[in-house]
Order: structure tokens, then sequence, then C-alpha cells
């Protein structure tokens, strides 16, 4: 390419226009003016010219008439549309047909002025350039060639009339310095443009030492486009129990723009093997997404499992097991006014298939569930309509499988009456602030499980009932179809408008009113001799529930004036709100919901009555509620001047408390108990480098001496203590160092993606620019054992953090101690080190499930990701990608 442009430069030159130009210099005078002067020279398009040819020299430009030659001296160039050439010396010869570009040495002896030839993006440096334009041959010495993230160093180049490239004695690599750390060194290379790139034997070279890494030849193919097909280099290791191995090895296939497919497999010493298809597609502005197929063999000997249940069973495995998995996610661009489908899809034939699978990450293997869904979503335009269409399924790891196909959303949002009255003008009548909601579920529930009946009535059993759960077979239909659940829930939402009352409350009422369709209700009768429940099944069932609450709030402010040197004013914001609820007790005869069953005598002889729901599920709860909520939160922050002010006049917030707040409920129809329990929470940032939050929960009920929870408030019992304390938590987190905070750790080029990790050992992107960074955290929890059960209480401390040794080593640490316990619960020391145009990395983990070291050195650029040299060693045994 680069001959070819040459070509098109000289011949675009026209000798007799040089010369003409040269003839109108000869008259003039040199002086040492002359010598810094630029000499240029445009000629207007003619012939093939497409556009101005310039060309000048800092120092003169000659002509030798009679051997028809032109020299350009000191930063001599050539501009043709977007090709350049630069040199300090070009030489064009019209009797011999070539172009000549050197450097030239400086009174040092330095060669000064190396030529550049740049085409748009393209750039080519080299000692010297020599070019015939006739036979369109050329020969260029010591050039270097940037591809991407590539430097092409080549000690001679030569090219034909058939624009094929041959390079001798070259070196390919991505270390950007004039004399590399490292190169793949080949003798002759041949690139055919567009098309391939050949050559003869080659080998690593590291540090100017020739390894034995290398092959007998290279093919690499150079297609139009950035996306081509090639093989895909595996990596290689050692696992505990499956032996060596070579790693997600196979070929790339890009199919077209659109799709691209990768082909890998694993193979093990020890028998194993794994094969992976994973299709991706991307159509720009509409979707992307990706298919994948998992197919996996682990083998794992019943004299491993043995020995591993016999020390500590860490990284205990099953036996040797064959499962596939099937994967599929799709998003499409959000678009305006259109429908979104959307896919995530996660499907295994075992449920341990993740955590055997090489291809799993951390996170999949510790997973006690997968979920898949496939949803459909639409707003209506110009309406207050949308509706959702999903197909869902859960695979738990026990091998219960639920699904829901299909579950349909339909809802309308809150619309005000005016709009629809009066077509979106309101008059001011009072009943125009009315709003209406409503919202409508529909789905049909699938279970692989049935569950034993006395799990699901009240825990009493039934007659010819399932003593105990059952599975069925996905084969089994029609079993599987009486086993489904089906049901439709609608709901109302009804506000009634905001007023204002005594000008600063707000007043909010509101009314609820909800229904449910379901395919199956249940009518009882006990069974004295069998001392068990005869069940009766309808094949409808219908049940609702309604409400009514209001709400009142307002807004208090306090401020208190200070004056001080930095400080001007404390601010306090109280926001008090009370509430009020009303909901029948559903549990009465009149609703049907519920039937009052006697269940036989107790010891004393007294018949014995229990309340059981004709429905398995969806019915209101029992009991009268008629209730008054209250909550009370407050905001406190400082003004402050702002630093660096010299007028006095510019300030800033501080805030000391972002929120402290006290919430609670009290039902008057309850027969005890009245009072809930009482939540206490607050949360703050001090000096915008510590995160302070805390929650609480409070009981104000006594308890008796077996623990058991009586209905005697705590403020009537001896001493002053008005609650007990249930639950607390506190969580302190902190980030010392503002400049980790401020800077965006991220780096496209080398994080890998969020869907494709994470190896506990895999090295991660290091910011060298950050000298150094420390976090901690502290978690304190406590949980009040129920009855005579002991307490709980959790208390630990996080340290993470980094620190430059140099401007090329970093060492970074995370720990997590147990104060309870009194142990290091985990921890991880990394060390890295920036090698130019290499990374090593090692990592150390001493405690836990991961527990292990992982020590690789790789190069850098990511077109070289597969040069890396890695030695680990893991706990769990199975290797990691």
């Amino acid at each position: 390419m680069i001959f070819l442009l040459l070509l098109q430069l000289a011949v675009l030159i026209p000798f007799d226009a040089a010369a003409q130009f040269v003839r109108a210099r000869q008259s003039r005078v040199t002086s040492p003016q002359d010598t810094v002067a630029q000499d240029s020279l445009k000629l207007a398009p003619t012939g093939d010219i497409e556009t101005t040819i310039k060309y000048s020299a800092r120092d003169s430009i000659q002509l030798e008439a009679n051997t028809k030659v032109v020299h350009l001296y000191g930063e001599a160039k050539i501009n043709y549309g977007t090709m350049n050439l630069e040199a300090a010396y070009i030489r064009i010869d019209y009797a011999e047909n070539t172009l000549t570009a050197t450097s030239l040495p400086d009174s040092a002896g330095k060669d000064i002025g190396v030529p550049i030839f740049a085409d748009g993006a393209e750039s080519y440096q080299a000692k010297r350039i020599v070019y015939n334009f006739k036979t369109k041959r050329g020969r260029i010495a010591e050039v270097v060639t940037q591809q991407g993230e590539g430097f092409i160093h080549s000690e001679i180049v030569k090219k034909n009339e058939h624009n094929e490239i041959f390079g001798f004695h070259n070196k390919y690599t991505t270390c950007n310095l004039a004399h590399p750390h490292f190169y793949i060194s080949a003798g002759k290379i041949k690139a055919i443009p567009k098309d391939k790139v050949m050559s003869g034997p080659f080998n690593l070279v590291i540090g100017d030492i020739p390894t034995p890494l290398g092959f007998l030849f290279g093919l690499f193919p150079t297609p139009k486009n950035n996306r081509s097909s090639g093989v895909i280099v595996p990596s290689f290791g050692e696992s505990r129990t499956q032996g060596f191995y070579l790693n997600n090895g196979g070929y790339y296939l890009a199919l077209n723009d659109y799709i691209g497919t990768t082909i890998t497999g694993s193979i093990y010493s020890l028998g194993g093997y794994n094969i992976r298809v994973n299709n991706d597609y991307r159509k720009r502005y509409s979707y992307q997404g990706s298919f994948t197929f998992d197919y996996n063999y682990f083998k794992n000997d019943i004299t491993d499992i043995e020995q591993s249940r016999a020390t500590d069973g860490v990284g205990l495995l099953p036996p040797s097991t064959r499962s596939f998995g099937v994967t599929w996610n799709h998003a499409p661009v959000p678009k305006p006014g259109q429908g979104r489908f959307t896919a995530s899809v996660d499907i295994h034939s075992d449920p341990i298939h993740n955590r055997v699978s090489s291809n799993s990450t951390t996170a999949q293997r510790l997973e006690a569930s997968v979920n898949s869904s496939i949803s459909y979503q639409k707003n209506i335009q110009n309406s207050p309509f949308s509706y959702t269409v999903k197909l869902r399924q859960s695979q738990q790891a026990n091998g219960t499988m639920n699904l829901v196909l299909p579950d349909i959303n339909f809802g309308m949002s809150s619309v005000g009456l005016y709009e629809v009255l009066s077509g979106n003008a309101p008059t001011g009548k009072w009943y125009e602030n009315f709003t209406l909601g409503y919202s409508l579920n529909a789905s049909n529930q699938i279970s692989n499980i049935i569950p034993a009946s006395s799990s699901q009535f009240g825990a009493l059993p039934v007659v010819g009932g399932a003593t105990r759960s059952d599975t069925i077979r996905f084969g089994d239909v029609q079993r599987l179809w009486e086993n489904g659940r089906r049901s439709a829930n609608h709901s109302f939402q009804i506000g009634l408008g905001n007023y204002k009352i005594f000008k600063y409350f707000n007043l909010s009422p509101s009314v609820s009113y909800a229904e449910r369709w379901l395919d199956r209700k249940y009518s009882f009768t006990y069974n004295p001799d069998l001392k068990a429940l005869d069940v009766d099944t309808a094949k409808f069932g219908r049940v609702y529930d309604y409400s009514a609450s209001a709400s009142l709030s307002t807004t208090i402010y306090g401020t208190v004036r200070v004056g001080g040197k930095r400080v001007e004013a404390i601010r306090h914001l109280v926001r008090p709100s009370i509430s009020y609820r009303y909901q029948p007790d559903f549990g009465d005869p009149f609703f049907g919901f519920y039937q009052n069953l006697y269940v036989g005598d107790n010891p004393k002889g007294e018949p014995v009555y229990r309340q059981i729901s004709r429905f398995e599920s969806g019915a209101p709860g029992l009991g009268l509620t008629s209730g008054l909520g209250f909550s009370l939160s407050n905001n406190l922050e400082m003004k402050v001047k702002a630093k660096g002010d010299t007028t006095g006049k510019q300030f800033e917030k501080v805030s000391l408390i972002d929120n402290l707040g006290i919430s609670g409920s009290y039902n008057f129809a309850a027969e005890a108990f009245k009072l809930s329990n009482i939540s206490v929470n607050m949360n703050t940032r001090l000096f915008k480098v510590v995160n302070f939050n805390f929650f609480s929960t409070f009981d104000p009920y006594q308890v008796d001496s077996a623990g058991t929870r009586i209905d005697r408030y705590m403020l009537k019992g001896p001493g002053f203590k008005p609650a007990r304390l249930l639950n607390a938590g506190l969580n302190v987190t902190a980030n010392l160092n503002p400049q980790a905070r401020r800077t965006d750790t991220s780096n496209p080029g080398t994080v890998p993606d969020l869907g494709q990790d994470q190896n506990p050992f895999e090295p991660d992107y290091v910011d060298f620019k950050i000298p150094w960074s420390l976090s901690f955290g502290y978690t304190l929890n406590f949980n009040r054992g129920t009855g005579n059960q002991p307490n709980n209480i959790n208390n630990t401390v996080d340290v993470n953090g980094d620190v430059n040794l140099t401007d090329k080593w970093k060492i970074g640490y995370r720990a997590h101690y147990d104060l309870v316990a009194q142990q290091i619960a985990s921890a991880a020391l990394n060390i890295h080190r920036d090698l130019h145009c290499w990374d090593m990395s090692i990592s150390w983990t001493p405690f836990g499930y991961t527990r292990g070291y992982n020590i690789t050195i790789n190069a850098r650029s990511a077109l070289l990701r597969d040069l890396r040299l890695t030695k680990r060693s893991s706990a769990s045994g199975i290797n990691y990608r």
C-alpha cells in the first residue's frame, strides 16, 4: 500500500512545473534568511490529479535540469490529499523513475528527519525509502509500522508489481519502544493486502533472549473488516482432581457482520472434558445477545471422593457426572413507542452443572438456584395502559423445578377523574382530584413437586393424601398440568386527592380493592375415626379484600444562627406523619374465605376448632385492622463558609444526619398486642468519607420466664424500660483516599466482561496512578433469640487497600476479621509489577473455599492475551478460566 501511494506522489509532480519554479528562483541572491525560509510549490489539479499537490522544504529545493533530478532539503514534505511524506531529504529522479527519502546526520552524527509516511490513520517510519514508480517496485530499510496495538519492525521490505510485500528479518511486538522488550521473530514474511500474511519459522524472543516457543510457519488472515475467523489458543495448567488440562481452546467463526460463533473445548488428563458453543449476535441500534450450549463430563474417582471426606471437606465434589446447560441472553435497544423483548435463560440438566463446569464463575458455583425469564413489555403510547407477558422458570439445587407459563400483567397507571370527565381540562370540582389505577396479573404455575397434604392444610392429615412430597417426571404432562395452579389477581388503587388542612398539613385519603380468581376452592369435613380431613375441591374460587386509609403529614423547620468563624447556621428538619388504616376481619363466616372446623377434643374433653383457609394461597389475613401508623424523620444540616472564600458570601451545606427516623403502628381492634414493634434507623455521611448506617427493632412487650411474649408493656415492669431490643445492626465504611474515590478505575480494554468472570485468582486491572488507597468497614449485628434460644451476634472488621512501593510495584491486601470468633475469616494478598509491555501479578488467598495462589505473567495488550505463563493452586480442585 505504501508503494502505491508513493507512486501517485511521484508521477503527480510534473518535472516541467518544478523546473519552471526553480528557474524563477535562479535570479534570487541566496541570503542567510533563505536557509530558514520555507520554499513551496502548489500545483493545480490537472489530468489524473484529483487535488492540489503541495511540497516544501525548510532549507532549499534544487533542480538539476540536465539530469532531471529534484532535491528537497531540510524538513522536506510532500502532501497530496490524505497522503503525507516527511523526511530530512527527498530526491525525485525523473530519468531513473525513482523516489528516494532518507534521514541526514546532524553535527553530532545523529540521524534526524527519519522518513515518515502517513495515509489517513496509517503511518510508517523507515530509515530509507526507495521506489521505482515505473516498475512499481520498491525497497524500504528499517521500517516500523503500527497496526492497531501492534508494531512491526522490518530490516528490509520489498514490494512487487502485484502490490505484494516481502519482509526480511521481522519483529512483531506490542511494546512501543524502539528496542522492544519482547517480540515474535520471523525471518521472512509475505503479505497480500486485505487477504493474508504468511511467515516462515518464527519464535518468541524475550529480553533479546530467543525462546523455543514458536512454530514452523504462520498463516494470519487479514480480512477487509475487523472481525475474522481464527484459532483460539488454549491455556494449560493442573487441577487437583482432574489432572493436567488444556482449557478453552478452539475456533472462532465470524459468520457475518452480525453473528459470531465460538467453539471451545477443555480436556483433562484424568478423563474429563468440556465442550462449549457460544453464539454472539448484535444488530446496531436494534438488539444484541448470546446463546450458549455447554456440555460437561466431570470425572471424579471414588478414591478421590473418600480422600476429600477424610480431610476437612473443603472442596468436596460429587462423583462422575455428565450434564449440559443452555443459556440465552437477549436485550433490545430501547426505542420510544416500541415493545421490549428480553430474555435471560439458564437451564441445566443437572442441578450441580454449574458447580463442576470449568466455564462457571465463582458466583455461579455458589448459587442455590438458577432462574430464567423471557418477557415482552410494551407501553401503549398516549395512554395510561401497559402490558407484560413473561415465561419464568426456577431450578433449585435439590431438583425442584417451578415454571410460570405464562405470567401476564396488564396495568393502568393512576389517572385523574378530570382527565376522563372533563377532557383534561379541570373545572375545580372537588371530586376531580380523585385518581384511579388498575393492575391485573394472571399466571399458570407448574411444579414437578407434589407437596405433602399435611403441609397444605395447617399440618392436619388428609384422608387419602400423600404423607410426603413426590416428584413428577417432566414427560408426564397430564400430572404436571393437574399439579399446576392457575390464578388471576385484580387490584384497584383509588386516590381521593390531596388536601391542605390548617394551611400546613397535607391530608391524603385512599381506598384499595383487590380480587383474586383461583382454580381451586376447598371444603373440609373432619373424620373423627381417622382423625383426618375429608377434602372436597371446587374448580373455581373467588376471594377479595378491601381497605381504606388516610395519611396526615407536615414539615417543620428550625434554624439556629451561630455566626462563628466557619459555621453560619444549623438547620433541623422534622417530618412527622400519622396514618389510619381500616380493613375488616375477612375470617368472618360472612365472607366464606375460612372454615371454622371441629378437629376433635382436647385432653379436658372440650371441643377444639381450627380456622382453615379454603384457598391454598391468596386469602386475606385474619382479624380486624383498625390501626394508627406513625413515623418521625429528622434531618440535620450545617451551613458553613466555603473553603478558600475571602468574601464571606459563599457557603456550602454539610449534612450532620441524613435521616434519623422512628416508626410503628397501633391496632385498636386487636385483642392483644395492639402496639407493633418500633423501628429506629439512622444514616449519615461524615466528612464526605465515613458512611454510617444503623437500624434497630424494639419490642414494647414483656416476656415470661420461658421467653414467651406476654401482653404486658415493658413500661409496666420493674424499672424504666420502655422497650426490649430485638435486633440491631451497625455498618460503618470509609475510604480514606479521596483520589481513589474520584478516579474511575474501570478500563474497558483490560477489565473482563461482567458476565464472564470471576476467577478469584485472575489479576484485576491495576491503576498505578493512585499511590495508595485504604478502606475499612465495621459491621455489628445483634439478633435476640426466641424462647430459650441464645442471642446471635456478628461482629466483623474488613480492611482493603493497596500501596505503590515504587512507580512499578504495587501491593494490595484484603482481610476480614471475626471479632466474635477472634479469627481471620478471609484474607488475600496481591502483588503487581508493571513490566512496561508485560504485567506480573501474584495472588494468595490463605483461607476459605477459594484458598490458593496464582502467579501470572502476561502481555499487556489484548492482542496477545493468550501469551501468558500461569502457575496456580486452588483448594476446590476445579480450574478456573
